[in-house]
């Protein structure tokens, strides 16, 4: 099975049969990296995680690179993909190396990447057995480590286990060696619904008491409830749950666009007008970053469920926000939004294949670094 094979079969799961219980299950995944303490020292001392204001951006774009990786095409050396598609669409390639250059920023060990690279292969396969409607094939188990894998290597990821079987030894290993009790990973965390979830190992290293048994019992009922209601009551996904557009490369200079794109005119070197392509997220759980301002409509509706109380105002798209959209080699910390193109663009050209073209290449030229 190659990555790009793998990747074809693990969609299936995160973008049309599972895609809300896949998606919680990486979310959980990033949790449960915060009970080891490197990782959680490491989180509370940037303060990306910790602080409120830094905190809706963080998550936002850390779903936002993880979507890229799993439903752009995978491409260039490595993927294992013998036929040329229509358009390589880079953007995959660019999410894994606009993330090495956010993470070469501070000192994580090897151990820690493979750990965190672990639970994304691992997780999925513990919540679809938990409370998806169906549970993960034997082939999409190992779809998951096949592709996993490849962007762990794109990601210089050493040591990672050879088979699915070796890396859930290795991971149980490290947690056992790891997942110790620390008053550093207790400061973020203390909702007993969220501890109910927990392995003990987990609870007991982010310093959570044991939730009383009722609420593990509402956690279960409600954890059930779902998965009987999509099981029996749901009709099958007409249309793939993805957070961030695909491509379709047929753009136009006028600024007709995909559906979650769109083209900001500027001035070019000769004077000639030019277009920056961005993009928006399909939705947004938290603080609506990227989210394009809403239409007249929309505002008043969200203005009269505001008056009732049911719609909290901070959650209107607003240039605050950044409601012009985003660009995957500008994710990351505001600080560093328009920092480290010159990196970020020859590792996105390498993890390619080749230079970057169509709309989501991009230049050095607003480099700050």
């Amino acid at each position: 099975m190659t990555p790009a094979e793998a990747q074809e079969i693990l969609r299936i799961s995160a973008a049309s049969d599972m895609p809300y219980m896949v998606e919680k299950s990486l979310e959980f995944a990033l949790f449960k990296t915060y009970g080891i303490e490197s990782i959680s020292k490491l989180l509370l001392a940037t303060g990306q995680l910790s602080k409120e204001a830094n905190a809706g951006r963080r998550f936002g774009d850390t779903a936002l690179l993880i979507a890229t990786w799993i439903n752009v095409p995978i491409t260039g050396p490595g993927s294992g993909r013998t036929t040329k598609l229509d358009y390589e669409d880079p953007r995959g390639a660019i999410a894994v190396a606009r993330t090495n250059w956010l993470h070469s920023k501070y000192k994580i060990s090897n151990d820690d990447y493979l750990y965190t690279l672990s639970l994304f292969i691992l997780e999925p396969d513990v919540w679809t057995k938990l409370c998806g409607w169906r549970e993960l094939t034997p082939m999409e188990r190992q779809a998951y480590f096949v592709y996993w894998s490849e962007i762990g290597r794109r990601m210089n990821i050493q040591n990672i286990p050879e088979t699915l079987e070796d890396l859930e030894a290795w991971c149980e290993e490290y947690e056992q060696a790891n997942m110790k009790p620390s008053r550093i990973n207790k400061e973020p965390f203390g909702r007993q619904a969220v501890a109910s979830l927990c392995p003990d190992r987990l609870r007991e290293s982010i310093m959570q008491p044991k939730p009383p048994a009722w609420v593990a019992k509402v956690v279960s009922l409600v954890l059930n409830a779902h998965r009987y209601y999509t099981r029996y009551l749901c009709l099958p996904r007409f249309t793939e749950m993805i957070y961030v557009p695909l491509q379709d490369h047929d753009f136009t200079k006028t600024g007709v666009c995909p559906a979650g794109v769109s083209a900001c005119p500027f001035t070019g070197k000769n004077g000639e007008p030019q277009f920056e392509y961005r993009l928006h997220p399909a939705y947004s759980e938290n603080d609506p970053w990227y989210l394009p301002p809403p239409s007249i409509f929309r505002k008043v509706k969200l203005y009269a469920q505001a008056a009732i109380g049911i719609f909290n105002m901070r959650a209107m798209p607003s240039p605050q926000f950044q409601s012009q959209g985003f660009r995957t080699e500008e994710l990351g910390p505001i600080a560093f939004q328009h920092s480290g193109r010159a990196a970020v663009l020859a590792n996105a050209e390498a993890i390619h294949g080749g230079p970057l073209t169509g709309p989501w290449a991009f230049s050095t030229d607003s480099d700050k670094e």
